[in-house]
């Protein structure tokens, strides 16, 4: 699958997306060409949030606070706890409905170590792919 099309994709769904969220963030966890899950962000909390790095930019833990991200939804969706061989992409619809950036962060980067995945990508502020490095 192309990654291009993802973000087609996401801009199609983020109308569908609660408006009322700063931006909607969007996960695919794909097996090759095929999509496995979709993950978006959510303003409700889950309890594996509890267990990772979850802090604002003044370094004070969050994890209470935070919502549950796409990188976690979509996890949650897959039902797995096996992810070799598996692709992670992310991408981010902002309030202009354009494609912005969707680097994971710490409390979901600090998740994503422990996974396995073969490879994770998101979208920078131009709209382009980039691989996050998890070590």
């Amino acid at each position: 699958m192309k990654y291009k099309k993802l973000k087609e994709l996401s801009l199609a769904m983020a109308p569908k997306h609660p408006s009322d969220q700063r931006c909607r963030h969007f996960s695919f966890i794909l097996h090759k060409k095929k999509i496995l899950a979709v993950g978006f962000n959510t303003p409700k909390t889950h309890p594996i949030n509890l267990k990772h790095n979850f802090v604002n930019k003044k370094n004070v833990p969050i994890h209470d606070l935070v919502g549950t991200h796409s990188e976690l939804s979509a996890i949650i969706k897959l039902g797995t706890e096996h992810h070799d061989g598996l692709v992670m992409v992310n991408t981010r619809v902002n309030r202009k409905n354009e494609i912005d950036s969707s680097m994971p962060c710490n409390g979901c980067t600090s998740f994503l170590q422990t996974l396995n995945f073969k490879k994770i990508l998101y979208t920078n502020k131009q709209g382009d792919f980039e691989e996050l490095n998890l070590k």
